[in-house]
């Protein structure tokens, strides 16, 4: 009998490592203090000043504030322990390659739901102090956070693959930063590129694919979009350690 490509339970006990090895890290504590921090900002900011209920302002700024803050938090998820010789170790445990990397980005994916989910905390706001008369667009707000949801889970994804790159977490860093980056960008410049360089960029930049989540449309090639840059970069990861040339 053909061998799973992965292990369920190795799968679920190495992602709940990575979740207590965030909970336990003071470099988490300090990421999602800034994510609240300027979010609380991009939110209170329309609400209080221009009288604007929504939290779909957040996907201006949020991709790119992730395009630093996923990066930090996933530069040490492989490369850390293939620095001090604890991947060697985890390595001739029975894991399969696809176990190691699917319970290290479930892991992150853990957090950063978690972290995801304590925007709704704005929603809630919303909520209590939007007269009824005015209404909410409930499929903007929950576009906007499946949008930033999206984001980081393939940010997160592309920072797993830089870090099995390298020893070196700063080189894991700035790698997974200058990819993400290009993502955010792209979409940004679509239109002033020439020929059929325009619309290519349009769809492989984020731009599009959150903007359409954030007006509350849900497109199949959105999702289909960001489950490819997910489903690529973890493959990319295996690919790497499966040449254990570190």
């Amino acid at each position: 009998m053909k061998n799973p490509l992965f292990q369920t339970h190795a799968v679920r006990a190495l992602a709940g490592r990575g979740l207590r090895w965030y909970i336990e890290s003071p470099s988490a504590y300090v990421a999602l203090f800034v994510f609240y921090l300027l979010t609380g900002y991009l939110f209170s900011a329309p609400f209080f000043l221009l009288k604007q209920a929504g939290i779909r302002g957040l996907v201006d700024f949020v991709p790119l504030l992730l395009t630093f803050l996923v990066p930090a938090l996933t530069m040490g998820l492989l490369s850390e322990e293939i620095q001090s010789g604890t991947f060697e170790s985890l390595a001739t445990l029975p894991l399969e390659d696809w176990d190691i990397v699917l319970g290290k980005y479930l892991g992150f994916a853990a957090l950063h739901v978690l972290c995801v989910g304590g925007l709704l905390f704005y929603v809630l706001i919303l909520a209590l102090c939007v007269s009824p008369s005015v209404g909410l667009d409930w499929g903007e707000m929950i576009g906007t956070l499946a949008a930033v949801g999206l984001t980081g889970l393939a940010f997160g994804a592309i920072g797993l693959f830089t870090s099995s790159l390298s020893k070196n977490q700063v080189v894991a860093f700035v790698s997974a930063f200058l990819i993400c980056f290009v993502l955010f960008l792209l979409g940004k410049t679509a239109a002033f590129m020439p020929g059929f360089l325009g619309p290519l960029a349009e769809f492989a930049g984020l731009d599009s694919h959150i903007d359409n989540l954030a007006k509350g449309v849900l497109d199949s090639r959105d999702l289909l979009y960001f489950a490819s840059l997910i489903c690529a970069f973890l493959y990319l990861c295996v690919q790497r350690l499966q040449a254990r040339k570190f």
